[in-house]
């Protein structure tokens, strides 16, 4: 099953599928952005002649679908940590800062955020040429099935941020709730531009045998029709994030993994420290 945040949306919103085609054949980013601002005004017009929507619930709105376009635009990309990954990283201290170089994808994807009691997202979009990020998060309960979009105050929280910079995130209380969020949309970053990272590919839901032989051997023409086929059915590929090598933890007695630079002639770069057992 499709449960990630970028399904829940398509499902959830009846623009959904008119704001990805725009985004799809618009030639410039900015008329994409435009053109789908107009339509949720229009859909959220309509709706708020029957309904109580406020400017809250509208400018979340537009800010989801410029998200998704854009997402859709750039390949619908999703990328996650396996389970032991994710492990590894919840017994890590948090980022506090970025390096000078971050090897990213380019353009925006969504990054799936393990939790135990769901999983958050965040739809990232990253220039390189400005070395920022921009981030939208959305919690685990986002756009819940049967719950019509209208009756429901999303929560999310957009951020820019550049690099070298710091991501510390502080203690208040406005960001109590969003804080291990963030510190967890920090580190799958941070993995993500690892260079020894290794991706595994995923489908939700899993593809057919005939579909997968068509992924799995044919050639470069055939997979990329293969994966269009798939997405066009509601299908999604996942970037499972991998790190050869590490160690699986304990229940207990686990001495925390850290982060650190390293300098290169390229500037800093980061370098993780995995946790370990103790002893």
């Amino acid at each position: 099953m499709n449960d990630l945040h970028s399904a829940r949306y398509q499902a959830s919103r009846p623009w959904a599928k008119r704001v990805a085609q725009l985004f799809a054949q618009a030639r410039q980013q900015e008329d994409a952005c435009t053109q789908a601002a107009q339509l949720v005004q229009r859909e959220l017009a309509q709706l708020a002649s029957l309904y109580s929507i406020n400017d809250t619930q509208r400018e979340t709105e537009f800010v989801l679908a410029e998200a998704y376009g854009l997402f859709v635009r750039d390949g619908r990309r999703v990328y996650g940590c396996d389970t032991a990954l994710a492990a590894a990283l919840c017994h890590t201290r948090p980022l506090t800062a970025l390096p000078a170089q971050l090897a990213l994808p380019e353009g925006t994807f969504l990054l799936s955020l393990p939790g135990e009691q769901g999983d958050a997202a965040a739809y990232v979009t990253h220039r390189a040429a400005d070395k920022r990020l921009d981030i939208l998060l959305l919690t685990p309960d986002f756009a819940p099935a049967g719950v019509p979009c209208h009756q429901r105050m999303e929560a999310a929280l957009t951020l820019g941020v550049h690099y070298p910079d710091s991501v510390s995130v502080p203690d208040s209380p406005a960001l109590a709730s969003w804080k291990p969020w963030l510190e967890g949309v920090f580190a799958v970053l941070a993995v993500l531009a690892l260079p020894k990272v290794q991706q595994a590919a995923q489908w939700l839901p899993a593809p057919t045998p005939a579909e997968q032989q068509w992924l799995d051997s044919g050639n470069a023409r055939d997979r990329q029709k293969a994966r269009a086929s798939l997405l066009k059915t509601g299908a999604q590929e996942v970037q499972r994030l991998q790190l050869p090598g590490l160690a699986p933890l304990p229940a207990d007695g686990v001495r925390a993994g850290y982060w650190r630079t390293q300098a290169s002639k390229d500037g800093d770069r980061l370098v993780w420290v995995p946790p370990r057992a103790n002893g």
